[in-house]
């Protein structure tokens, strides 16, 4: 890739960013797909795609863009990250497993840790295996103190009590 080719890339993919966090996805969606269109061996424009789609609420959509960047990019903790809680979000429970441990296998610093644990704690949770869910938010609170784990260790607490 050339740096003009890198400088219009990034550009588009900020282009696409700034769409998505103002909730414009469709043209955050237009922009990516001109994207994967003038860079198609290029990993970032499937994974931004992946993201716009879980984010815009179409997490079934995103996982084949998602895939892709897989194969285009091997072992990539947010790539990783990312189809895992889509495929969660699409009720692909056991997939969503073996990505979480493909992420965990590739997590380079605690925050990312504690983010991994957070997100299998709560799909134990969802599995409603309250004990299992617990120890993950644990897990992810002894990486960092991340708000997210502390709040979900709360709930899951309470619904062990309650069953108890």
């Amino acid at each position: 890739m050339t740096p003009m080719d890198f400088s219009k890339l990034n550009e588009m993919l900020i282009d696409a960013t700034e769409k998505s966090l103002e909730e414009n996805f469709k043209e955050g969606e237009i922009i990516l797909l001109k994207a994967l269109e003038d860079f198609p061996e290029n990993y970032l424009p499937y994974y931004n795609l992946g993201v716009l789609y879980i984010k815009s609420g179409k997490p079934d959509k995103a996982i084949p863009f998602l895939l892709k960047a897989e194969i285009l990019k091997k072992d990539d903790c947010d790539i990783y990250i990312e189809t895992a809680f889509a495929l969660q979000q699409c009720g692909k429970k056991e997939k969503a497993h073996e990505y979480y441990d493909k992420a965990l296998a590739h997590a380079d610093s605690s925050h990312l840790k504690a983010v991994i644990y957070n997100n299998i704690g709560s799909l134990f949770f969802e599995e409603n295996d309250f004990l299992k869910a617990k120890e993950y938010f644990k897990k992810a609170l002894s990486e960092e103190e991340y708000v997210l784990a502390r709040e979900n260790l709360v709930l899951v607490n309470t619904y062990i009590d309650i069953i108890s």
